[in-house]
């Protein structure tokens, strides 16, 4: 069946007022799409279910102070499924089919999230700034031929992008794609993560709020970003959520501590309670950034889109019912907001390209920005498997060379960037059972950027690939070969002669047993780390 052919317009207000009456809300207020067809009788219309999860105030809400909350479409019942289509034949003799019931969701869903009004503003900032509108930008696009295109695509994609070094932005965590870090605005300055097409990049940011005033104590900012490159993610990036829950938490039971003790010993002990109650109680706000993906044809970014978005949409439901359960908890509540959402076909150029493929996230003020991290092509770290004399791997241009390498690491790409870009590689060529799994690389309650060990050795198919060119590489190892930077080939060349010249025993084995790797910042030095033994 040609599910291409089948028209899906976005949620008009009518479609989605049925949907939202248990929350009690104005959908023509909250929602305002910008509908540009009308729906006809053979269209495709999706059921939608509303979610707790916050989406910025719309500027054209006749009440700012109102709240909006995100919509997600579900599957389409059999009955629904041919009454929309009750005018296509092709539908009617092919019967009910699960799969393009679920494109036709997806489809839905990528149409709603590039026209939601609430998400414009946010959006239009990150991928176009303030004065540069979607529709020029792509027309520049769309004069390219599809070989010109190709050659934009390398050299200019990231044109937008501010280039992080290890001077102009302060103290950078960058994470890779699998990974994950956490950290306050103590120990880190930005968090970035580049190199994303189908990809998604994840970034969290929250406050703990207590009678409209923010708690300033220790550590009262928390951010965290990572780089998923699939669906099935969802333990990690609940965990995510959690982990603010319980920063802020254990912060504020520092506050009540603290007043506790300077309470006066001579005062009543029922203005005691009351008093510590006040301090103890308060809102997390929790901003959330997600931006990646674009319009591909095999539909892998709409795919991380929709789960990415359940799985923080579920989040959000389950801690609003807790906040209700436990009203009179002393612990904190939570609240989560969709901040930005560029995804899918909202990080398209026109031309199925992605926009925006880093981004950056300001620990201290909480901006964003697109991003693109300073590539070292002469040098890289690889000090775990060094030998007495400082001597390791590295390919070049399909060639193994021996670098000289010394014990510090100072680049804006982090410690061991190539040890951690191995795992990919590793847990494809090496399943242990452990898919779907973040790499925590930073916590936001230790010093340290840490490289957990995993398993890996020389591989057979390693070595073919090794022999391939540069098109050949990218075309087996890509899932976007069409849009991948210039430099792409030659990442995964490094990755895997590293692969095959190393093992996991002599990287993380040490007393005969396998031990992290970690590092601390070398504190006369930015964006330098010490290896820590």
């Amino acid at each position: 069946m040609a599910t291409a052919e089948v028209e899906v317009p976005i949620p008009t207000v009518m479609d989605l007022s049925s949907k939202l009456e248990p929350l009690q809300v104005d959908t023509a207020d909250i929602y305002n799409l910008e509908t540009t067809k009308k729906p006809t009788s053979s269209s495709f219309v999706c059921e939608w279910m509303p979610t707790s999860l916050r989406l910025p105030s719309s500027t054209t809400k006749s009440s700012p102070e109102e709240d909006c909350y995100l919509c997600l479409p579900v599957h389409i019942s059999e009955e629904s499924y041919f009454k929309q289509n009750e005018t296509k034949e092709e539908f009617k003799d092919d019967g009910y089919c699960v799969s393009t019931a679920a494109q036709l969701r997806l489809i839905a869903l990528n149409n709603y999230l590039a026209n939601a009004a609430p998400l414009a503003a946010s959006r239009q900032r990150l991928l176009f700034g303030d004065n540069v509108l979607p529709h020029q930008r792509r027309s520049k696009y769309q004069r390219q031929e599809s070989y010109q295109h190709q050659i934009h695509v390398q050299q200019q994609s990231v044109s937008s992008h501010k280039l992080i070094t290890s001077t102009n932005s302060g103290r950078v965590i960058n994470v890779l794609q699998g990974e994950i870090a956490h950290c306050t605005a103590k120990q880190a300055d930005v968090l970035v993560s580049d190199d994303a097409t189908t990809c998604h990049i994840v970034a969290l940011r929250s406050r703990c709020h207590r009678g409209g005033q923010v708690v300033e104590i220790n550590d009262g900012i928390m951010a965290s970003m990572t780089h998923v490159d699939g669906p099935g993610y969802d333990a990690c990036l609940s965990d995510a959520v959690m982990q603010h829950f319980e920063h802020h938490s254990r912060r504020l039971l520092v506050v009540k501590n603290a007043r506790m003790e300077e309470a006066n010993a001579n005062e009543p002990e029922e203005c005691k309670e009351n008093y510590t109650d006040i301090e103890c109680h308060g809102v997390i706000e929790l901003s959330v950034h997600i931006m990646g993906g674009f319009n591909d044809i095999e539909g892998s970014s709409i795919a991380i889109t929709d789960n990415v978005l359940s799985v923080l949409a579920k989040l959000a439901e389950e801690l609003d019912v807790k906040a209700k359960v436990t009203n009179n908890d002393n612990r904190p509540k939570m609240s989560m907001i969709l901040e930005t959402c560029a995804v899918s076909g909202a990080n398209d150029d026109g031309t199925a390209c992605p926009i925006g493929r880093g981004l950056a996230l300001n620990v201290a003020t909480g901006d964003i920005f697109l991003a693109e991290v300073e590539d070292r092509i002469q040098s890289f770290s690889i000090a775990p498997f060094q030998s007495s004399q400082g001597i390791g791997l590295v390919a070049i241009d399909g060639d193994i060379q021996l670098l000289f390498n010394g014990d510090n690491s100072t680049s804006v790409e982090g410690p061991d960037a190539l040890l951690r870009s191995v795992r990919l590689w590793a847990t494809a060529f090496f399943p242990c059972g452990e898919d779907h799994k973040l790499n925590i690389i930073h916590r936001s309650n230790e010093e340290y950027l840490v490289v957990d060990p995993f398993f890996f050795r020389s591989h057979a198919y390693a070595k073919e690939l090794l022999n391939l060119s540069d098109a050949e590489l990218l075309q087996f190892t890509s899932t976007s070969p069409a849009v991948e930077k210039a430099n792409f080939a030659r990442k995964v060349r490094k990755a895997l002669a590293y692969m095959n010249g190393m093992n996991s025993t002599r990287v993380f084995v040490r007393d005969g047993a396998y031990h992290p790797i970690k590092y601390r910042r070398n504190p006369l030095v930015l964006n330098g780390w010490v290896r820590v033994e």
